[in-house]
C-alpha cells in the first residue's frame, strides 16, 4: 500500500471513529468514561482520548469536571433538532403543498427561516405551460423576497433590527431601498397577513407567500406560489390569497400551532 493509500486509510479510520463515539454517546443513559469508550469501541484509551479532546474542542461533546467523564454536547444536539425539524416540517407541509398547487395551478416552494434567509426545503412544479419554481437548497434573502419579507413581519422588533441589514441590497430597481419605506412595507405585511415581490428577485417574477408557525406561534418558515408577475398580480386575486393562507394554517396547525394564533 502506498503512503497516500495509508493516509487516506487512516482519516477514513478516523472519522468512523468519531461518528461511532457520538452514537455511543447519544444511546448512553448516563456519561461515560475514556475507558469504558476504549472497551465499547475495541480501540486504545489514547486513541479515543485524542478523538474526545477534538469533539469537545468543537462542542460536540461535553465533559464533567466532576467525574471527568462525557456526554454528547450542545452542538450535536442542536444539530439533531435542526436536522428533525427539517424533517418534520417537509412532511407536514406536503400535502397542503400539493392541495395549493391544485388549487392555484402555479409552483409551491416551502422555505425555512434561517439566520441568513429563507432556504428552501421544498418545491412542487406547477401545472402551468412554463415552469417557474424556486430550485431546493436555495437561499432568498430577507429584503428582496416575498418569503423573506413575510418572515422579517412576523419577527418581534428587536429581531427584525438585528436580522436587517445596514444597507438594504438593490437586487433590481424594483427592490425597496428606503429604511423607512421598507419598515413601513413590513408592518404593511404583518397586518395583512401575506407578502409578494413583484419583479424584486428578479424581473418578471413575483411570489404571493404566508407564514407558518410552530408550536410555540414563532415563524419558523414560509409557503409561497410562484409564477410570473403576469399570474400573480399586484395586488394578487382574492382567491390565490385565500388559498394561500389556508395552506400556511394548516401546516402551522399540524405542526402544533394553536388555532387561536393563527
Amino acid at each position: 500500500m502506498t503512503p497516500a493509500n495509508d493516509d487516506k486509510s487512516d482519516v477514513i479510520q478516523s472519522v468512523a471513529l468519531a461518528l461511532q463515539l457520538l452514537e455511543t454517546l447519544a444511546e448512553s443513559d448516563s456519561d461515560i468514561g475514556v475507558t469504558a469508550l476504549a472497551t465499547a469501541l475495541g480501540t486504545t484509551k489514547s486513541r479515543i482520548y485524542r478523538h474526545l479532546r477534538t469533539l469537545v474542542t468543537l462542542g460536540y461533546i461535553s465533559q464533567s469536571e466532576e467525574t471527568e467523564r462525557y456526554r454528547i454536547g450542545a452542538r450535536l444536539i442542536s444539530l439533531g433538532k435542526a436536522a428533525s425539524g427539517s424533517a418534520d416540517l417537509s412532511s407536514a407541509a406536503l400535502p397542503h403543498m400539493r392541495a395549493l398547487r391544485d388549487a392555484t395551478g402555479h409552483a409551491v416552494s416551502l422555505g425555512q427561516v434561517q439566520d441568513t434567509g429563507i432556504r428552501i426545503l421544498n418545491t412542487i412544479a406547477g401545472t402551468m405551460e412554463i415552469e417557474v419554481g424556486v430550485r431546493p437548497g436555495s437561499l432568498l434573502g430577507f429584503t428582496n423576497s416575498a418569503q423573506g419579507k413575510m418572515a422579517l413581519a412576523k419577527m418581534p422588533p428587536e429581531a427584525r433590527q438585528a436580522t436587517l441589514p445596514t444597507v438594504l441590497p438593490a437586487t433590481t430597481q424594483f427592490t425597496i431601498k428606503d429604511p423607512a419605506e421598507f419598515d413601513a412595507h413590513l408592518d404593511a405585511i404583518a397586518t395583512q397577513g401575506w407578502a409578494t415581490a413583484p419583479n424584486e428577485t428578479m424581473l418578471g417574477l413575483n411570489a404571493l407567500a404566508c407564514p407558518i408557525m410552530d408550536a410555540d406561534a414563532k415563524v419558523v418558515a414560509t409557503i409561497a406560489i410562484v409564477s410570473l408577475t403576469q399570474y400573480i398580480e399586484t395586488p394578487p386575486d382574492p382567491a390565490q390569497i385565500n388559498a394561500v393562507i389556508s395552506a400556511a394554517k394548516g401546516i402551522s396547525i399540524d405542526l402544533g400551532c394553536p388555532a387561536g394564533v393563527l
